[in-house]
């Protein structure tokens, strides 16, 4: 008897981008979809040759046009998701990174979810030759997480996970002039807390981070580097970790080696509001820019020499409304603090490390803050590397669904 293959998802759903891997291959698009009214919807795709639907296929999570029909899901329509909602040039929907709604509650998370299940199903159905007229079926064990000041309160973990396991989900992919249809069920599924997985990670010894560890130790505290070896910054059992995301900021405590959520707590700010404020900052100069993920797509495109001066600019905007967020984080790791005592060790990653290690002074005031929970004594702030630093909750969650 054949045991049928089940799907593993590691899906770290950001409120900028979701980040996954599935089976095997690495994921990435903004969390982002955009509702198509009935004059929005374009003609069915048609193709010149074997090659161009090729081509089209491989890119297929770029393009997914789609309807959900689900239990967990009461927002009806049909929506571009990710890069394709983007692209249309349609009203976005988004993650409101400045209400009090969790994630878990809302209907974009499940629809975003889906949408990347079902559509690395119909990719790996082409690649196999099956016939995409017949309905998919996949079943999925994932992985994914919360921000922390959401999962340990109100049974949210548990809540978020029923809206997966509950029932079948149906997607629907409209590219085509004949319907593609995906039946999802969830097998297994994990809802680890941001942060938690990402400290994880680092204690793991991956491949390559330790040596980015180290070396930023040694830059930054050349005093201790001969002394302090690697082992010993990843294996410390009393660390915070400071993970600085689209819409929360995690800091997550550490001690004596288990990650403590009641001395954990969340910013329900991150580098999405930096954007935002931006937005309007942009709007007041007669920017064209309408909402931050287009900013953010702006921000990351390899611009031409005809626009390179404008990028430059709007950069520079947003790196200005950059010393706020820091004066928050601040505050929220003196809370953390004033529980987790005995703290060894400061990581600080995520999406919104990246910008915040050049362009503000979060570092040097991070580094006297905790001098003043430490009689003076220096507790090292390691910034993880930009090619590791969106990723490691995304890494360690691959960790957890191999082991479902």
């Amino acid at each position: 008897m054949m045991v049928e293959k089940i799907m593993k998802v590691a899906n770290d759903l950001g409120y900028g981008s979701v980040k996954a891997n599935v089976d095997g291959e690495n994921i990435k698009f903004p969390s982002v979809i955009a509702a198509e009214r009935p004059q929005d919807v374009q003609a069915p795709m048609e193709f010149d040759s074997k090659q161009d639907k090729d081509t089209y296929m491989k890119d297929f999570l770029n393009n997914m046009d789609v309807s959900v029909s689900s239990n967990a899901v009461k927002t009806s329509g049909r929506f571009l998701i990710g890069n394709a909602a983007i692209d249309s040039g349609l009203s976005m929907r988004s993650f409101d990174v400045n209400d009090f709604t969790g994630k878990s509650e809302t209907d974009l998370a499940i629809i975003l979810t889906l949408s990347l299940v079902a559509g690395k199903k119909v990719k790996e159905a082409y690649e196999a030759g099956q016939d995409l007229k017949e309905t998919l079926k996949v079943k999925v064990n994932m992985a994914t997480a919360l921000p922390i000041s959401e999962g340990k309160v109100n049974n949210a973990k548990d809540r978020y996970k029923e809206r997966y396991m509950g029932s079948t989900h149906t997607v629907t992919f409209h590219n085509f002039k004949d319907p593609i249809n995906v039946t999802i069920e969830f097998n297994k599924v994990y809802v680890a807390l941001e942060g938690e997985t990402a400290q994880m990670l680092i204690s793991s010894d991956y491949d390559g981070l330790t040596d980015k560890i180290k070396e930023d130790f040694d830059k930054n505290y050349s005093e201790m580097k001969d002394e302090v070896e690697a082992g010993d910054l990843i294996n410390s059992r009393n660390v915070l970790g400071i993970d600085i995301g689209e819409g929360t900021t995690d800091v997550v405590a550490i001690i004596n080696g288990k990650a403590n959520p009641a001395a954990s707590a969340s910013l329900p700010q991150g580098y999405g509001n930096v954007l935002q404020d931006a937005v309007r900052v942009l709007q007041d100069q007669q920017m064209n820019f309408e909402e931050r993920s287009q900013l953010q797509s702006f921000l990351s495109e390899k611009v031409s020499p005809l626009r390179r001066a404008r990028q430059d600019k709007v950069r520079q905007v947003v790196y200005d409304q950059l010393e706020p967020l820091a004066d928050k984080i601040i505050d929220t790791v003196s809370q953390t603090m004033r529980i987790a005592k005995d703290t060894e060790l400061v990581y600080v990653y995520g999406g919104g490390s990246i910008p915040m290690l050049d362009e503000s002074n979060l570092r040097e005031v991070l580094n006297e803050k905790l001098k003043s929970f430490s009689g003076g004594y220096d507790v090292p702030v390691i910034w993880i590397d930009k090619e590791y630093a969106q990723y490691l909750n995304e890494l360690g969650l691959q960790v957890i669904v191999e082991a479902l």
